[in-house]
């Protein structure tokens, strides 16, 4: 048989493969990769050197003859999984039958599987499964792939080996010859010798002990591959589970829903819950939302759009919350929280408040009551008879308590909305639901945790659920993509299906996941985290604590000035710069996306033909992108000269200035000493020295030319030039900026933290010098 060589990796699932697509799998393998399929093949040679003359040097004539033998061991697996595909008992009577298996102590049934490649349990599971027509004729078709997927390794050494009748047990891979002196060998002449150091003729005369070496690989490689598909068919049988009725695309279609409502925070906005939890011009996802404290809340500056949550202060006296880069008044009349929050012993103790709050639940469920058993005295006026009256006013307190629960979040209220109440009941049935469906398919516990708070979030945003079930399903599968990606990753790596996965000179490339953790936490810096000062250096990027990757000794990419400043700093001659090379940038990676794409333009959003990329050489769009940056400049100078009269329209809303001394006294706040407006002393709260403008004298007054590129949004820059495609990539490549901005900022934080930490041990030597132990 003649199977095509470097196929690509097969679509559908590995037990439903066909013996051609096996073999395009297996030839897909990366060659070389060791405790893989990968080991069947030797690594491309490299051509030899031309001062070696015409003659083929010897790594060639190896490299040819391990090409053939790999392909006599997966022509010799084809043939008996061909061979096996047809389960049957060969017409030969039961009580013969058992006295054949008895003699030869394996139950692999008949005819068709003549290298012994099934075992026992396989043969009894399938003979239970049999059809009707299947018992008739005493045979049961078998998929190649549903063989391969569930073979033992004694079964793929007798596959590959190509000795009819087998060499080795298929459940113990024990040669047969080592087993008892009664078996009988059914080929003599295929081994030389006996035991682990037989000799396979069938095999290209390789040694038994090699052979089931490479036999080790390639089932490591189809577990893997076999557990990739499990992973792959599990949202599809999560939807059989919960709602069978829907399709694929409708699925996908829910999920979709999900993911933009809850992760990218683009939902409808409509419900009661969300417009309490945050003002209508925030743009604040649903999953950032939780029923913490006004403080620890996810916070965003209206006036300036500044989401840094370090640049907010809190101003205990008065009870406000001031956003440092602008300050505006974010929240005020903040409610002091008393001791029960202000723990520092490492563990919440809340226990004279009852149960930890949900926070996937509403704070009216979280502090609602219930009434149990009520033991009334029942007489004249209240249980008529005295005979049925007491379980009557029972019922009739219960359903009313139930009624004013479910419905007090519309009390006072004319606009209709869906109640609160109605939709934490059915979280409670969708989290149950949730629960069962876990516990049958065998998924763990974090993507039960993160599937409900997926669907919290779309039933927060929502006013009606529809099509329940499928939200439900949706929510989990989302959840199980989200976090079995880098399991998926691993997998593949196993499998030695990753192509990325060079071989170089030194030998083959092996990532060891756990090694590397472990020298990341080994090299880490406790400082910050409650532990020591570890003086060590970090093995490798991206580690964890002080061990991370320091931003602050990054290189300038260009070395224009704009790169070692922040971007609220920059001038006119800065932003004209960074537009410039982020010009250069864009159309690089717009050529980029348009050489990949056949035939059609790549786009943003399927959904939104508006945002398709500009098509064209890489010339062609920097050309047009240069013509949008001198566009912006025009704005830009158009901006600073209006700010400096006093004509301009970015940031309009007045600045909130904190009240003078002076009218403290109307607030009914006394102050022990008084000062002068302006003076900066102790009294002097807010803008103190400041003139009536907002600044002191000799400071700096207006907007930055920076500031105003960073309170641009993407609908501004692409009405600006004209063009919605290349505003969003200018405001992309400056929100790159700003997050390597803020990256520095904590990277500096956590020096200073660490300096902190190492000043107290300095205070406690003796700590340091148990750590030296």
């Amino acid at each position: 048989m003649n199977y095509s060589s470097k196929a690509p990796t097969p679509t559908k699932p590995f037990w439903d493969l066909t013996v051609p697509e096996i073999s395009q799998w297996i030839h897909a393998l990366t060659p070389g990769i060791p405790n893989t399929g990968g080991m069947l093949f030797p690594v491309a040679a490299k051509p030899p050197s031309a001062a070696g003359g015409a003659t083929i040097p010897p790594n060639q004539e190896q490299f040819a003859t391990k090409m053939a033998l790999g392909e006599l061991l997966v022509r010799n697996l084809m043939t008996a999984l061909s061979s096996a595909s047809t389960f049957g008992n060969g017409g030969v009577p039961e009580a013969k039958r058992q006295k054949i298996d008895h003699n030869t102590n394996n139950n692999n049934g008949g005819g068709g599987d003549k290298f012994k490649v099934l075992d026992p349990s396989f043969a009894q599971s399938n003979n239970k499964n049999s059809t009707t027509t299947a018992k008739s004729n005493n045979t049961s078709e078998l998929s190649p792939g549903a063989i391969l997927s569930r073979i033992t390794l004694g079964g793929l050494v007798n596959g590959m080996s190509g000795v009819e009748g087998g060499c080795v047990d298929t459940l113990s891979c024990i040669p047969l010859s080592d087993l008892q002196k009664d078996h009988h060998q059914v080929d003599p002449t295929a081994t030389a010798t006996k035991g682990i150091d037989a000799v396979i003729n069938t095999a290209g005369n390789l040694i038994l002990k090699d052979l089931i070496k490479l036999a080790r690989g390639l089932l490591r490689s189809i577990s893997a591959r076999t557990e990739m598909d499990v992973m792959a068919t599990t949202p599809r049988r999560i939807a059989d589970l919960l709602c069978p009725e829907v399709s694929d695309s409708e699925l996908k279609a829910i999920r979709r829903r999900v993911y933009d409502t809850v992760i990218l925070g683009q939902g409808t906005n409509a419900s009661s819950n969300l417009a309490a939890l945050e003002d209508e011009s925030k743009e604040i996802p649903v999953s950032a939302q939780t029923s913490k404290s006004e403080v620890e809340q996810w916070k965003k500056c209206t006036l300036c759009g500044n989401n840094d949550q370090a640049s907010f202060i809190l101003d205990r006296k008065n009870g406000d919350l001031i956003c440092t880069s602008c300050g505006t008044v974010v929240g005020e009349s903040i409610m002091h929280e008393g001791q029960q929050f202000r723990k520092f012993e490492g563990e919440e103790d809340r226990n004279h408040h009852g149960d930890a709050p949900n926070p996937l639940f509403s704070n009216s469920h979280n502090m609602g009551t219930t009434l149990g058993g009520i033991s009334m005295q029942t007489g004249a006026g209240i249980g008529g008879y005295g005979s049925g009256g007491r379980k009557n006013i029972e019922n009739v307190l219960r359903n009313a308590h139930s009624y004013t629960e479910m419905n007090i979040s519309q009390f006072g209220k004319e606009e209709k909305k869906t109640r609160i109440g109605y939709k934490d009941r059915q979280k409670k049935d969708a989290f149950m639901q949730m629960v069962h469906a876990t516990d049958a398919l065998g998924l763990h516990e974090a993507v039960l945790q993160r599937a409900k708070e997926f669907f919290a979030g779309f039933r927060d945003d929502r006013e009606l659920v529809q099509q329940f079930k499928g939200v439900i399903a949706a929510c989990l599968c989302e959840a199980f993509e989200e976090l079995s990606k880098d399991g998926q990753h691993i997998l593949k790596k196993r499998a030695g299906e990753d192509a990325e996965l060079d071989v170089d000179e030194d030998g083959p490339k092996v990532i060891h996941a756990r090694a590397s953790r472990r020298n990341d936490l080994h090299s880490a810096s406790l400082a910050g985290k409650g532990g020591l000062l570890l003086d060590k250096t970090v093995v490798s990027h991206g580690g964890v604590a002080g061990g991370a990757l320091d931003e602050s000794k990054v290189k300038a990419k260009t070395g224009l000035p704009f790169e070692s400043k922040p971007a609220a700093t920059w001038d006119f001659d800065d932003c004209k710069n960074w537009m410039i090379e982020a010009s250069k940038s864009i159309a690089k990676h717009w050529s980029q996306q348009s050489s990949g794409a056949t035939g059609t333009a790549s786009t943003n959003n399927g959904s939104n033909p508006a945002m398709a990329i500009p098509t064209g050489t890489k010339d062609e769009l920097e050309g047009t992108l240069v013509e949008h940056t001198l566009v912006l400049c025009e704005y830009l100078e158009a901006e600073l000269k209006n700010k400096n009269a006093g004509k301009s329209k970015v940031g309009v809303g007045g600045r909130v200035h904190t009240p003078r001394v002076a009218d403290m006294g109307t607030l009914g706040i006394k102050w022990q000493k008084s000062h002068e407006r302006g003076s900066g002393g102790k009294g002097g709260v807010g803008n103190s020295g400041r003139t009536i403008m907002g600044h002191k004298p000799g400071e700096r007054s207006g907007r930055t030319a920076g500031q105003i590129l960073l309170l641009l949004t993407p609908k501004k820059f692409g009405s600006i030039i004209k063009d919605p495609v290349a505003g969003a990539a200018f405001h992309k490549e400056l929100k790159a900026i700003s997050g390597m901005e803020q990256a520095k900022k904590w990277k500096e934080r956590r020096d200073e933290a660490t300096k902190a930490r190492r000043n107290q041990m300095n205070r406690k030597p003796w700590l340091q010098k148990r750590v030296e132990n």
